[in-house]
């Protein structure tokens, strides 16, 4: 994680030194995300049975003109992330349903991109700080139905104490990690596909709880389609 943040920081203090000499291009971008996660239990037998959710990313991106080739892409996007599971394969026959799982962040990604022509592909860290989120579930047990949702509230740090209702529950509110992808610039409008890989745990540590965090390892992995708009192109 060190060693990201550092990676991270040193982008930004790039894009900051280079602000006042590259062509900069501002402009507005939305898509789609096709979340998941990866666990990694010490009980593998509690891991989850995951399955692909969607999501949405939406925000400002800038573009900066270094040498010849190459920018450096960044921004701060809203973006939800997250997972699905079939409640039949978790609760057993004679269930039917679904359980999803969404995290909302700020996010703000720094990524070195090299042109070619119209086509570029790009690489670099990204940062972002949960801001909420929530459990949907709808099942059908032996021919009853039931529904509802509770919240995720984002943490730093330990969950203490009363920082919890009894229909919320937590994740840790840092995530970071690793995007990269490709794209296509058609006049004002960059098509991009990417993957991002999470690294960090969004399992938060509960005080007083014996397990360590570390056994129950839960990271973001996002494939991403958006569109942006770069304005006076």
């Amino acid at each position: 994680m060190k060693y990201l943040l550092r990676t991270f920081a040193i982008s930004a203090l790039i894009a900051l030194n280079i602000q006042t000499q590259a062509q900069v291009k501002l402009g507005v971008k939305a898509g789609l995300n096709i979340n998941n996660i990866s666990q990694n239990f010490k009980e593998s037998d509690l891991e989850y049975k995951n399955k692909m959710s969607l999501g949405y990313n939406i925000g400002v991106t800038v573009d900066f003109g270094l040498i010849d080739a190459l920018c450096l892409q960044s921004g701060l996007m809203l973006t939800s992330k997250g997972f699905s599971y079939d409640l039949e394969e978790e609760w057993g026959v004679g269930t039917e349903g679904y359980d999803r799982v969404i995290y909302n962040y700020l996010e703000v990604p720094v990524n070195f991109a090299y042109k070619i022509n119209d086509f570029q592909i790009y690489a670099g860290p990204y940062l972002a700080i949960g801001i909420g989120g929530k459990n949907k579930w709808n099942v059908t047990y032996d021919g009853a139905s039931y529904a509802d949702e509770y919240k995720y509230k984002p943490v730093f740090g330990e969950v203490g104490e009363g920082y919890l209702d009894a229909d919320d529950d937590a994740y840790s509110a840092l995530d970071y990690g690793i995007n990269f992808g490709a794209g296509y610039q058609i006049g004002p409008m960059l098509i991009n596909a990417g993957y991002s890989l999470g690294l960090g745990n969004l399992t938060p540590a509960y005080k007083g709880y014996v397990s360590d965090r570390k056994d129950f390892k839960v990271s973001n992995r996002v494939i991403s389609l958006s569109v942006s708009y770069f304005f006076g192109e």
